[in-house]
């Protein structure tokens, strides 16, 4: 009854614990991101990014001096012309401002409005708009980027956007935010600009600690004001939008979000939102200049000299304060200016998806370690360890936003550990045993009994439900099977007791070079390399066994000669590439098997074998450069069911011999071909058959094919490829 007691209450604390470890998952309340936040600003509080005196980004700052010397805002935008003048020499000018209406002062405004002479009202309409003249100087300027501020209070959508845009993997507009419209500058000086960029923060709380790189207004893309500005600044054309599932990005299939953001020479890693988390600097350190001191000249234009110039407003008045995780009520240009630094300087605070897996995989790992320790040396051992591993995960969070700005969460590990330190103990023990258990069950029948025992002693190379590797596999198929049933039709018994001792000859030598079995489908073998254990020589331990199966076939046709009146050949495919390797099935039956293109194409490979008349092919995945076999390529082929085409190859034993002159007489027999010169490639055939017994049949073959492309010519540009019409 003790017994029994304490076994449902191991299995309790093993559920509760479980239970527990899902918590940072499923956030209730959201007080896990409220503790991540808390630790991420103390971060930033106790190391803030430092600022370089050749930092480029400096503020032109409408402050409360400047409105004393200008006059209140806004100002005629004249005064605006002038500013931008004078910064003529900046690498960019932005303006954190909308210009939603027409200047006020225009003169044109003060025809209609003030009783005036008409011989008046002629000289002035004359003059120039203000907002003419503001046009013009940014058009003279020509790196000028214009802000716009995005809604959902009406539904105006932005003017042409002024950028390229390339996006790699899944479609970024899926991740990021939407809005209903634009509050757009009046038309004159969008057109003028040469960028308009959003000037929202994003979907911050009070404190903001991320901004966005794109927002959207349905289909349209719009780039936030800092990222407009250094592509204006470097000279870029075109952004660059990475997400998931793009070019060496790994999702394994899955929508996870945008990862990263080119412009020119510069990466910007971002959040799956497309955001990016701001590393906040003093505000104080920030290089900035009075609007009024640079209307008035007494800042020289050479001052912005290669700066990327930020025109915005820190004047109480005008009410664009915010809080970061650093300062309270400090101007909201300040912030896109430190974002622009941050970029200029490639320095980003970043949290990769991975991380949150690492931080839960720590509060587990010391939670067993608590338990083991309480199991040996008490509850004070216990809690030494908590008080060590404690320090050594905040030590560790510490330490990665320090040397690697990684955003890294010490506080759900903690509660993770405090939460299961109890069942885990228990749990890893069964775990240990059963799995032991299982996999020496599930793979006594396919593998050595030496790899048994390696996978039984370190369980940690078999991952259940499936991992991604790369791998290499074989499929073998006895030739004119058909054929020999044919022969025993009256004396089945005989057929399989044949079948059976072929395939366990094959079988052997499969074995022999650490191969694993996946499967016999009646005549046909198909095993695999690299899973469950892993092994760097997966490719040649492949050819190896097909070349030892070749020599086991030769051995029991000699043995078995005259007890049959045929010969028992087999084809055979190699081919290597990523797959997903794992227990697949049902919760009542599965096996350990692999899925992927590149297994259908070493079945595929095995099938062509007997078209060309060789005893293996091998794919172009496979192919291994300054190895001991004779590696000779044969064709380039688009087996059936694939329409991207393949290099094939076959292969022999060192030991047989291919001179420097036949290899290179044979690749120019190949080019030849390619180029549709079938006379020439015709007269190669003549000279290479004569000199190699063990290609003889595929020159034939090849011949073949060249007769009936003679009669029915490929197309022009035909670059040599064959598609395959059978399986």
């Amino acid at each position: 009854m003790k017994k029994n007691l304490k076994q449902l209450s191991r299995y309790g604390l093993l559920i509760f614990a479980i239970l527990v470890s899902f918590l940072p998952i499923l956030n209730p309340f959201q007080i896990f991101s409220s503790l991540q936040n808390y630790s991420f600003d103390t971060f930033q509080r106790i190391l803030p990014r430092e600022i370089y005196t050749e930092d480029p980004v400096i503020i032109i700052d409408i402050d409360d001096r400047s409105l004393t010397e200008i006059g209140q805002w806004p100002w005629p935008r004249n005064q605006l012309a002038k500013l931008t003048d004078q910064a003529y020499a900046a690498a960019a000018l932005g303006f954190d401002i909308v210009f939603a209406e027409a200047d006020r002062t225009n003169p044109e405004n003060f025809i209609f409005s003030y009783p005036l002479t008409e011989a008046s009202k002629k000289e002035l309409s004359k003059l120039p708009s203000n907002d003419e003249l503001f046009a013009q100087a940014i058009v003279n300027h020509g790196t000028v980027v214009l802000g716009q501020a995005l809604n959902n209070k009406n539904n105006i959508k932005p003017y042409q956007a002024k950028y390229g845009l390339v996006t790699q993997g899944d479609n970024p507009k899926q991740f990021i935010r939407n809005y209903l419209g634009a509050q757009n500058n009046i038309k004159l000086l969008d057109d003028s600009a040469s960028g308009i960029g959003s000037m929202s923060i994003g979907n911050n709380d009070a404190i903001v600690r991320q901004l966005p790189t794109f927002e959207r207004i349905d289909d349209q893309l719009v780039p936030s004001l800092a990222l407009e500005m250094t592509r204006v600044a470097v000279g870029a054309s075109t952004f660059q939008i990475k997400s998931s599932n793009a070019s060496s990005e790994e999702a394994y299939g899955a929508q996870t979000g945008i990862n990263n953001i080119k412009l020119g020479p510069l990466t910007i890693p971002t959040t799956p939102e497309g955001n990016v988390w701001v590393y906040f600097a003093p505000t104080k350190n920030i290089p900035t200049v009075s609007a009024g001191d640079v209307i008035s000249g007494l800042i020289p234009p050479e001052f912005f000299e290669g700066k990327v110039a930020l025109v915005g407003t820190s004047a109480a008045g005008l009410l664009d304060l915010r809080s970061t995780p650093t300062e309270k009520n400090i101007p909201g240009v300040t912030i896109i200016a430190q974002f622009i630094q941050q970029i200029f300087a490639n320095e980003f605070l970043q949290r990769p998806d991975w991380l949150f897996g690492a931080e839960f995989l720590a509060g587990l790992i010391l939670a067993v370690l608590i338990t083991l320790s309480i199991q040996a040396l008490g509850p004070i051992g216990g809690l030494s360890v908590l008080i060590l591993g404690s320090g050594g995960i905040t030590g560790s969070s510490y330490y990665f936003f320090k040397s690697k700005l990684f955003l890294v969460d010490p506080i759900s590990p903690l509660i993770i550990a405090l939460s299961v330190y109890v069942a885990v103990t228990f749990f890893n023990f069964l775990f240990t045993e059963l799995e032991r258990s299982r996999v020496r069950g599930a793979f006594a029948q396919y593998l050595s009994p030496e790899m048994v025992n390696r996978l039984a002693e370190s369980s940690e190379s078999l991952v259940l439900g499936g991992e991604r590797k790369e791998m290499t596999f074989l499929f073998s198929d006895i030739r004119g099977f058909t054929k020999i049933s044919e022969q025993y039709k009256d004396d089945p018994e005989a057929l399989t007791q044949l079948i059976n001792q072929l395939l366990t000859v094959l079988s052997n030598a499969i074995l022999e070079h650490g191969g694993t079995i996946d499967k016999y489908m009646g005549d046909c073998i198909m095993a695999f390399w690299n899973a469950p254990t892993d092994q760097e020589d997966h490719r040649q331990l492949a050819i190896k066994a097909a070349h030892t199966m070749n020599e086991a076939l030769d051995e029991f046709n000699l043995e078995t000669d005259g007890g049959l009146d045929f010969k028992l050949e087999i084809g055979i495919g190699i081919n290597s590439g990523n797959c997903i390797v794992g227990n697949m099935g049902s919760d009542k039956r599965f096996d350990y098997t692999v899925l992927g293109d590149a297994v259908n194409l070493a079945s595929r490979l095995e099938s062509q074998s007997s078209n060309y008349g060789l005893h293996m092919i091998v794919g172009e995945n496979t192919y291994i450069h300054d190895c001991d076999f004779t590696i000779i390529e044969i064709d380039k082929i688009a087996v059936k069911g694939k329409s991207s085409a393949e290099i094939i190859y076959t292969c022999f034993k060192p030991e047989m011999k291919f001179t420097a002159g036949f290899l290179q007489k044979h690749q120019t027999f190949l080019n030849e071909y390619r180029a549709q010169n079938w006379d020439s490639a015709n007269l190669l055939i003549d000279e290479l058959i004569s000199s190699s017994d063990a290609l003889e049949l595929y020159y034939k073959h090849m011949r073949a094919r060249i007769a009936e492309y003679i009669l029915n010519p490929p197309a022009i540009d035909w670059e040599g490829v064959y598609i395959a019409k059978n399986k």
